[in-house]
């Protein structure tokens, strides 16, 4: 039985804004105060937020300096993206009617705290729990920023449904033990989906009221 839903944010419960590539041109301009290219290149294979935590750790006594004025600088340029956007118009509708019928809901993003507050300002009339990155290091694909989700849901996984737009979040959620649900309103297509093994693919997050309700 299902008893809880958790769902990425960007893209998944609102349209996707960011520009990734800018973002980490942005960050990268940052680390040139502090490191030589070489360090920066060397990261070139990971995400923005685990290239920041990298290279902070290389730097030792500077690193929490770097790493705070880093994620500073990318939650400004997150926010700036996410001013003026909403939620999909079926979002609040979904959320709705998943606490109606008993369901815990909670939102795990590797996107700060005020982007959320930004684009969905009510958020507590309608989720119970929310994980940003701001929460612990170790977001998804990392299974800890699902697990936490979970201990404050006070749900096992195999008893939650994660959805998201990417394949981390499948990864995240097939790493935790949750059921795992793509969402095609973002920038993934179906067959990526198939290939990260989602145990569901859906257009947006109105097929998780068919899975529950089956459930």
């Amino acid at each position: 039985m299902i008893s809880a839903a958790i769902f990425d944010f960007d893209g998944t419960l609102t349209p996707l804004t960011l520009d990734f590539a800018y973002l980490r041109v942005k960050v990268e301009e940052l680390a040139r105060q502090y490191v030589d290219d070489a360090l920066i290149a060397a990261q070139a294979h990971l995400y923005i937020i685990e290239t920041i935590h990298a290279i902070g750790d290389a730097l030792g006594h500077r690193g929490q300096e770097f790493q705070e004025k880093a994620f500073r600088l990318l939650c400004d340029l997150e926010v700036k993206a996410a001013r003026g956007k909403d939620l999909y118009p079926c979002a609040r509708d979904v959320l709705t009617r998943l606490k109606a019928a008993g369901i815990g809901v909670a939102i795990i993003t590797r996107t700060c705290a005020d982007v959320i507050e930004t684009v969905f300002p009510d958020l507590w009339d309608y989720v119970d729990v929310v994980v940003t990155r701001d929460d612990t290091r170790h977001v998804k694909p990392d299974p800890e920023h699902v697990h936490m989700a979970l201990t404050r849901l006070g749900v096992a996984p195999a008893q939650a449904v994660l959805a998201g737009d990417h394949p981390t979040d499948i990864e995240a959620g097939k790493a935790s033990g949750t059921i795992t649900a793509g969402v095609l309103t973002g920038r993934t297509r179906r067959e990526q989906f198939t290939e990260a093994g989602a145990d569901y693919v859906f257009e947006d997050i109105r097929g998780i009221l068919g899975i529950v309700s089956a459930a």
